[in-house]
C-alpha cells in the first residue's frame, strides 16, 4: 500500500507544479484569434512579444491591434472582473477595481503596473465622453501615458482616444492631430479609423461637403473581414448624420436600414448609433412613434454604448412628453437625470425648454 501512497503523492505534487506553472504564464486574449499563454517579455507601440511553450517552444509577435486583454502573472481574481466591467461600458466599476488593484500591497510585475495605469487612463476617458467636466482631466491623463509610454502596446488605441476627447471639446487642430498620428499606425484598420475620424471632425466643423468625401472615401473601399466591414458601416453613420444635417432624409434613412440590416447584431457601437441616428432622421420628418421605436433600441438592447444611450434617452424623454405619455416620460426623465447620465450634456440640454415641432 505504501507505494501506492507514494505514487499518490508524486502524481499530486507534478499536478500542482504543472499548474503552478500554467498559471505563471499570461494570457492573452485576441481579437480575432484563440487565447495563448506564454511569457510576455518584451511590448512595443506595434507588438507584444510572447515566449510559449505549446504545442512547441517559440517566440511570437502578436501585433498590438490584435491584443483585445492580457491577464497578467500574479495579478488579483478581480481583474478579470475589472477588465469585463471595462468593456461593458461599467467604466466607473472598472476605474474602481483598477485602482484599488494598482494601490494593492501585492506590487504587480511592472509591465502589469503599465497595463493598469492604462486601464485607469482609458476608463477615466470613457468617463468623459459622457460627462465634459472630466474632459481636460481625461486629455492631461492621455496626454501623460502618451509621453511617458511612447512604446507600448496600447499606444495607437490611446492616441485614438486623446482624437476623441480634443473633438468633444471641440479643439479641431489637436484633434487632427492625434487622428493624423493614428493614421501613422501600420494597421489598415487603424488608418480606416483615423479617416472616419476626421470625417466625423469635418463634420463637427460644419465642413459638410469635405466631411462626406471623407466617409466616401472609406465606403468606397471593398472591406477585407468583419472588422474592415463595421468600419465600413461606421462611415455610413457618419455620411447619414450630415445627410440628416442637410436634410436629405430619404437618402440616410435608407443608408441607416441598410447598416441595420447587415450589420453584426452583437455590434453594440454600430447598432447603437444606427438606431439613434434612424431616430433622429425620423423625428425630422415628424414621424414620431418610429423615432420612438428607434431610440428605444439603445436604451433596451445596447446599454453598454453610454453617450448613444444618454442621446437616445433625451430624445425618447421629449418624445413621449410630445405624444402625452408623461408617466414614461417621467421614468425615462429620471433614468437621465441619475448619478450614471447627471453630467452629460443631453441631461443638461433636459433642463431646457423643448423646442416646438
Amino acid at each position: 500500500m505504501f507505494p501506492n501512497i507514494r505514487m499518490i503523492v508524486c502524481l499530486f505534487v507534478a499536478a500542482s507544479l504543472a499548474g503552478a506553472t500554467a498559471r505563471a504564464a499570461e494570457s492573452i486574449t485576441r481579437k480575432r484569434d484563440k487565447p495563448i499563454s506564454g511569457d510576455v517579455t518584451e511590448v512595443s507601440k506595434t507588438e507584444v512579444t510572447v515566449k510559449v511553450k505549446s504545442p512547441k517552444e517559440e517566440t511570437l509577435k502578436i501585433p498590438a491591434n490584435e491584443v483585445q486583454s492580457i491577464a497578467w502573472t500574479g495579478e488579483p481574481p478581480e481583474a478579470n472582473l475589472a477588465r469585463s466591467d471595462d468593456a461593458g461600458g461599467r467604466y466607473q466599476r472598472a476605474l474602481d477595481s483598477y485602482q484599488k488593484m494598482l494601490q494593492s500591497s501585492k506590487a504587480p510585475n511592472p509591465l502589469s503596473k503599465i497595463d493598469l495605469e492604462y486601464g485607469i487612463t482609458r476608463a477615466n476617458a470613457r468617463l468623459a465622453l459622457t460627462d465634459p467636466a472630466r474632459i481636460d482631466d481625461a486629455i492631461k491623463k492621455l496626454e501623460e501615458f502618451r509621453s511617458k509610454h511612447g512604446d507600448h502596446y496600447r499606444f495607437y488605441e490611446a492616441v485614438g482616444l486623446l482624437g476623441r476627447l480634443y473633438l468633444a471639446k471641440k479643439d479641431f487642430v489637436k484633434a487632427q492631430s492625434a487622428f493624423d498620428t493614428l493614421a501613422k499606425a501600420p494597421w489598415k484598420e487603424s488608418q480606416i479609423a483615423a479617416k472616419i475620424a476626421i470625417g466625423r471632425l469635418l463634420q463637427a466643423d460644419n465642413k459638410s461637403d469635405e466631411a462626406l468625401a471623407a466617409f466616401d472615401a472609406v465606403i468606397g473601399q471593398s472591406a477585407e473581414g468583419r472588422l474592415e466591414e463595421s468600419q465600413r458601416q461606421e462611415a455610413m453613420l457618419g455620411k447619414s448624420q450630415v445627410l440628416i444635417s442637410q436634410k436629405k432624409h430619404d437618402e440616410a434613412q435608407k443608408l441607416l436600414e441598410e447598416v441595420i440590416d447587415k450589420a453584426d447584431a452583437d455590434n453594440a457601437k454600430v447598432m447603437a448609433e444606427a438606431y439613434v441616428r434612424l431616430g433622429d432622421c425620423l423625428r425630422e420628418q415628424g414621424k414620431d412613434k418610429e423615432a420612438l421605436f428607434a431610440y428605444l433600441h439603445v436604451d433596451v438592447l445596447f446599454a453598454s454604448e453610454k453617450p448613444l444611450q444618454a442621446e437616445a434617452l433625451f430624445h425618447l424623454t421629449r418624445l413621449f412628453e410630445k405624444t402625452g405619455q408623461k408617466a414614461k416620460a417621467a421614468e425615462l426623465r429620471d433614468k437621465l437625470e441619475s448619478e450614471e447620465f447627471k453630467n452629460t450634456d443631453w441631461a443638461r440640454q433636459l433642463k431646457a425648454p423643448a423646442a416646438s415641432g
